[in-house]
């Protein structure tokens, strides 16, 4: 992590924080014994995702900087990648099968009638239902990514913005043209959420030409839209999960104008985020792929207590799963997942 973006570390943290709230409020649905603290308001959680692709765009564009048509850039920008994704996530992905193979009813299935694509998971391909690893499906959206920007690498560096604007029209046409029957590749190759990386590598743009004045208003805009878009699209009986198109609208959008914002701040030198949220940031990744499991076991377990419908418990029990999938993120960062980067790391050498 540079100076430069520390915020992103910050902001990463905040992204997995979101997407753990909102599988806490769908856990406690599932063990709370009819009680929940958490309403569906919580859903709103589900938007750390769309921060997560944008800041995804925006780091990509960084770290490639003057590495555009050098000698294997693309061959080293994808060994990067595929170290930093595939050695955690197979980790976690084994531990998930050991336990399918042997009490399947605990690994929950949902619409999917309990049949999973196993080489698909592993591979991160495209596929009709989710991977192993439910939280896995945005993985297969980022290894997409970083193939098309792989060849991106290929041509010069000053006709990046053309091209992410070539592909942003390429995903909106063909998403108008696709059919309702089109295979699991074709969806992912023209899904909206692809707008979200290429947000993400856009703002990074502006920062890199020292665009970077407007940073606290983007960084407002983008909150109150956040906020305001998604209290109306559920005031207007839409919904609490809003996909593709309304999905990038209420949070693709605004995810855009707070990385820019955060990072033109930082790039003025007048605002960065506090220590303790680049450390969540650096394990953000562990957090993200674990704190279901970790939630859920200890939930599971839990729930057979009388004491776990108590109302007068609950906060505490929440609080308690939250900490244990923090603390358990935190040592799993630092003793397997850079563990295993570095092995991987030196394997592909």
């Amino acid at each position: 992590m540079t100076k430069q973006i520390a915020n992103l570390q910050s902001l990463r943290g905040m992204a997995a924080m979101l997407v753990v709230l909102f599988h806490l409020a769908t856990i406690e649905g599932n063990y709370g014994h009819g009680y929940r603290l958490l309403s569906d308001i919580w859903t709103i959680g589900m938007s750390g995702v769309d921060l997560f692709f944008v800041i995804s765009g925006f780091v990509m564009v960084t770290v490639t900087r003057g590495r555009f048509q050098s000698a294997g850039a693309g061959r080293r920008f994808l060994a990067h990648r595929i170290t930093r994704i595939y050695p955690l996530y197979w980790f976690f992905s084994l531990l998930v099968l050991v336990v399918f193979l042997a009490r399947p009813g605990m690994v929950k299935r949902s619409l999917q009638g309990g049949e999973v694509d196993l080489l698909g998971s592993f591979l991160l391909l495209p596929q009709d239902g989710l991977p192993l690893l439910m939280v896995g499906w945005t993985l297969i959206h980022e290894m997409y990514f970083y193939l098309v920007f792989a060849l991106l690498l290929l041509f010069p560096e000053r006709r990046l913005a053309r091209l992410l604007g070539l592909w942003a029209g390429a995903v909106v046409c063909a998403a108008l043209l696709l059919p309702a029957s089109a295979g699991a590749t074709l969806r992912l190759v023209t899904h909206p959420l692809t707008l979200e990386f290429i947000a993400g590598c856009l703002a990074a743009l502006l920062i890199h030409r020292g665009i970077a004045r407007f940073g606290w208003p983007c960084l407002g805009t983008g909150v109150m839209a956040w906020l305001a878009g998604y209290a109306l699209h559920v005031h207007l009986g839409l919904g609490h999960e809003p996909s593709h198109w309304m999905r990038v609208l209420l949070f693709g959008l605004p995810a855009a104008l707070v990385v820019y914002g955060l990072v033109a701040l930082e790039t003025a030198r007048k605002t960065i985020l506090p220590v303790w949220a680049a450390r969540l940031g650096d394990a953000s990744y562990s957090l993200y792929l674990s704190h279901v499991l970790v939630m859920g076991a200890l939930a599971r377990i839990g729930a057979g207590f009388a004491s776990a419908g108590d109302p007068m418990l609950r906060p505490a029990l929440l609080l308690l799963l939250l900490a244990a999938a923090v603390a358990f993120a935190l040592a799993c960062h630092r003793f397997i997942e850079m563990p295993l980067i570095r092995a991987a790391r030196s394997v592909l050498r």
